[in-house]
């Protein structure tokens, strides 16, 4: 597949021509314009025909892909709806996300609000002096229940700013066209000054957009050269799995935070997604793209057809204004997540051992968990909770219980089928057929391979189930050898830090420990542990080495608290933490080895380097 860069800057602008979009006839025209940066507003109008006496607008409450209501309804700072002739209407609240507007004697209805954009998450919308982006969730209103209608999006902003998004270019400057709102609101947007490139890969430009610009100046970096070589041999991979790009143009959307942040991730669309990452990872890329921002690429890359158009019936289509309930995020983000570590081996990005230390991370952060959850129960708890134990454990399980179905394929084809032909057929079958998939659809279609009865059992002990993950029976297929270390070791239970003047304060005490018994708070300063005097990060090797053997005696604890010091009784308490080992069987089979050959390059030879960039 020939991979080349696009030479002429000025071209990166020139959208795909719309043709015959199956627009609607009726259109909804939106102008988005930008009067003060500092302001942090968005102000935004919208164009639509009246619905009789009562015209209801509605604004969505969460956005695909972050499973979580967040009510964009409270960021809006001014609302105004207005006839066609320009009189003022009557309006009123009808909900928490929709506006009722008395429409009676005028066919068209202009609503107009200004939408604060202070908020830098995934989901939201950000704007600063020299730039902005924003999510169509955010300020794209639209007439209650009504998904179908096309749209037409105008913007006006500063002199020197400009526009990128996936939104189809309406010929006639600053205008971009959408099918329907689904459309419409999928495509998230940059505004302002930012850098930009692109690569064509099949036929199809692959974009990269970064903010701040800088960051991607050859100059300071070699890190979009890198980020552009991996899009590349990432959609390369990406196209032979499903057989076709979905898409006419691919945009990732970067925006590099300069000040702590305290998240980092990016967030799915049908063909972009956006990333916030911490500005530190383009200054220094040679050590941290392998590790971190590669995987992150590949599994937002993968998203563009697993979730975003291979989609769980419980979300086909869309619904704005309401939770949408799925036991099968363990496909949608698991599954995803095991892709992503494939796409990454067969690109050449990773080598062999990086792709069984990310199959080792899987297992330890999902044995790590207080208790063994069901993946299907984990998809649905996902929207209970942002503090809910476990409430993403549906990724790590999810990927290790996709590498096993994997595996399972592979080993009863004699390695002629895999998980690629099941999530091949689910987008041929389904995505293509313009319909969402159900949990039976997947058992039944991994059942062709390993018998319905097999996949029955699998979903029932694992999936549904709660049954410990068969990790040694099932990896060894793979010539792959796991191992578990059981370790019991003195744990007091408190995490300290050094202050300037070198003494230890307390950041964190974990409950039920001899650490809470003894009554320490945050922030004391931990003066002593029985006869361990705290003055470094030392004293925990010590107090191990001194009270291995003394499990269960009393010990005194001497602190400092509000300028007064205390003393408080504790007992010698042990951990038990368990060390988990992955590493390729010495013992294999060549058919073992072939297999785990195929999940790693598609052919089942050997691999050509051990090694990425």
């Amino acid at each position: 597949m020939k991979v080349r860069r696009l030479a002429v800057a000025a071209a990166l602008f020139v959208g795909v021509a719309s043709g015959d979009l199956g627009y609607a006839q009726e259109t909804i025209s939106y102008l988005v314009r930008v009067d003060d940066p500092g302001s942090q507003l968005l102000h935004v109008e919208a164009e639509l025909s009246s619905t009789g006496d009562t015209t209801y607008v509605s604004l969505p409450a969460w956005t695909p892909g972050h499973y979580e209501l967040e009510n964009y309804t409270r960021y809006i700072r001014y609302f105004e709806a207005t006839g066609e002739n320009g009189a003022v209407l009557r309006w009123d609240k009808a909900d928490a996300d929709t506006w009722r507007i008395v429409s009676e004697g005028t066919s068209r209805v202009k609503v107009a609000f200004d939408f604060l954009a202070d908020t830098l998450n995934l989901s939201g919308s950000l704007l600063k002096d020299d730039f902005g982006f924003f999510n169509g969730t955010n300020i794209f209103i639209y007439p209650e229940g009504r998904y179908d209608l096309s749209a037409r999006v105008r913007f006006d902003l500063p002199a020197g700013w400009r526009v990128a998004t996936e939104l189809k270019d309406g010929h006639e400057t600053g205008v971009y066209l959408a099918a329907d709102y689904h459309e419409l609101v999928d495509n998230p947007t940059f505004l302002g000054h930012f850098a930009i490139d692109s690569v064509m890969v099949d036929n199809r430009w692959i974009r990269l957009a970064v903010y701040p610009a800088g960051y991607a100046e050859m100059s300071r970096s070699p890190a979009r050269e890198m980020a552009l070589e991996a899009l590349a041999k990432m959609a390369e991979v990406l196209h032979g799995l499903f057989g076709e790009p979905p898409y006419d143009r691919y945009t990732t959307f970067v925006y590099l935070e300069e000040s702590q942040l305290t998240f980092a991730g990016g967030l799915e669309h049908a063909d972009s997604h956006l990333d916030i990452i911490p500005a530190i990872a383009f200054q220094n890329p040679r050590l941290t793209f392998r590790q971190f921002f590669y995987r992150l690429l590949a599994h937002e890359y993968y998203h563009a057809w697993n979730v975003k158009r291979i989609r769980p019936a419980g979300m086909w289509p869309y619904a704005y204004d309401e939770q949408q309930y799925t036991p099968l995020l363990w496909v949608s983000e698991g599954i995803t997540d095991y892709y992503a570590h494939i796409v990454l081996t067969r690109a050449g990005l990773w080598g062999e051992n990086e792709f069984i230390l990310g199959t080792r991370d899987w297992i330890v952060q999902t044995e790590a968990l207080p208790a063994r959850e069901a993946v299907e129960d984990a998809s649905i708890n996902t929207w209970i909770d942002p503090q809910y134990i476990g409430r993403y454990m549906y990724y790590d399980a999810g990927a290790i219980l996709g590498m096993m179905l994997d595996i399972k394929i592979r080993d009863a084809t004699d390695n002629r089928k895999s998980l690629d032909d099941v999530m091949a057929k689910l987008y041929s079958e389904h995505y293509l057929e313009n319909r969402g998939f159900t949990t039976d659809d997947f058992i039944a279609y991994v059942g062709e391979h390993i018998g319905l009865e097999a996949a029955e059992q699998f979903y029932l002990d694992y999936v549904d189930g709660r049954d410990p993950y068969p990790y040694q029976e099932v990896l060894a297929l793979a010539g792959l050898t796991f191992e578990t270390d059981t370790l019991v070791d003195p744990f007091f239970g408190v995490q300290v830090s050094s202050t300037r003047d070198r003494r230890m304060v307390v950041r964190q005490v974990v409950p039920g420990s001899a650490a809470a018994a003894a009554g320490l708070q945050m922030n004391d300063f931990l003066l002593r542990v029985g006869v361990i005097e705290v003055t470094s990060s030392e004293w925990a090797d010590d107090f191990a080495q001194m009270y291995g053997d003394v499990v269960g005696d009393s010990i005194t604890v001497a602190y400092q608290r509000g300028g007064q010091e205390f003393s408080g009784a504790t007992t010698v308490r042990t951990r038990t933490t368990y060390q988990h080992r992955l590493s390729p069987a010495q013992d294999a089979s060549e058919a073992q080895l072939a297999l785990r050959r195929s999940i790693l390059n598609g052919t089942g030879e050997p691999l050509e380097s051990e090694g990425g960039q």
